[in-house]
């Protein structure tokens, strides 16, 4: 454990100046009572705190124990430390507060150093100061580090079908070129092969967001894209894009250098 967060710090400070863009709050002092396989913290006096910009760890066939696995870690990592929450909005409707944590001597938030470990991966969309936590996982996929070493969190290429399968409701990443775009009353659709090959859709009522955030039809034909999304497998591959975040242009200088590798 204590080697996995060092080479995972090691890697956050190689990309440097995370989280830099989020302005910084007031912090109060917090500990830890235990963790939860979803990544909920549950702190001594009783709040919830989750991190909005990560996804839950999932199992896989290699490591079928993986959300059991990665909230031991956790504990093993915060257990006895005075921490310091930074709150970043009011408790969602399960009464969880979307929070940074930071351990002493730390200046990487927890979300950070758990993704720049391999732990848990970024999650779909927009959250509140997840600059960071972007360059980490870019800096860790990149190394390869953690779930980033396993098959079944590998980038998917959009033009191999065949690798689609098992992924079935997951949060995937995909890489490819816009072969053509379509639209019906009701969707936009990114067709990035033949018929029956991987495509992505945008519901009408998304299309501005996507437009105000520079993806144009003419852009999105313009380069290699990557794609976060759940990943569905009825009429062929395909996933709902629903907010801006979920498109990384390719051809733009990448997130973050690689780290050296563990």
């Amino acid at each position: 454990m204590r080697l996995v967060l060092a080479a995972c710090l090691t890697v956050l400070r190689f990309s440097a100046a995370a989280g830099a863009e989020c302005p910084a709050g007031q912090r109060e002092p917090a500990e830890l009572a235990s963790v939860g396989e979803r990544l909920d913290l549950r702190l001594v006096d009783g709040r919830l705190v989750y991190f909005p910009a990560l996804e839950p760890p999932r199992a896989s066939s290699a490591q079928p124990d993986r959300a059991a696995a990665a909230a031991a870690q956790i504990q093993a990592f915060l257990h006895g430390k005075t921490l310091f929450l930074q709150k970043l909005g009011p408790p969602d409707r399960w009464g969880r507060l979307p929070a940074l944590l930071f351990a002493p001597d730390q200046d990487e938030s927890v979300d950070e150093i758990l993704v720049g470990a391999g732990l848990a991966m970024r999650g779909i969309g927009a959250a509140p100061c997840d600059s960071g936590v972007r360059r980490a996982e870019a800096a860790a996929r990149a190394a390869r580090v953690g779930l980033w070493a396993d098959p079944a969190f590998a980038v998917l290429a959009a033009d191999r079908t065949q690798d689609f399968a098992g992924r079935a409701g997951v949060l995937t990443l995909v890489e490819g070129r816009v072969a053509s775009i379509g639209r019906t009353s009701a969707r936009l659709y990114l067709n990035f092969g033949a018929f029956g090959g991987f495509y992505a859709t945008i519901a009408k009522r998304h299309i501005q967001a996507f437009e105000r955030a520079g993806f144009s039809e003419a852009a999105l034909r313009k380069g290699k894209l990557r794609l976060r999304g759940v990943v569905e497998l009825t009429r062929g591959p395909h996933m709902e894009l629903f907010h801006p975040d979920q498109i990384e242009s390719m051809d733009e200088p990448p997130d973050a250098k690689p780290g050296p590798k563990f």
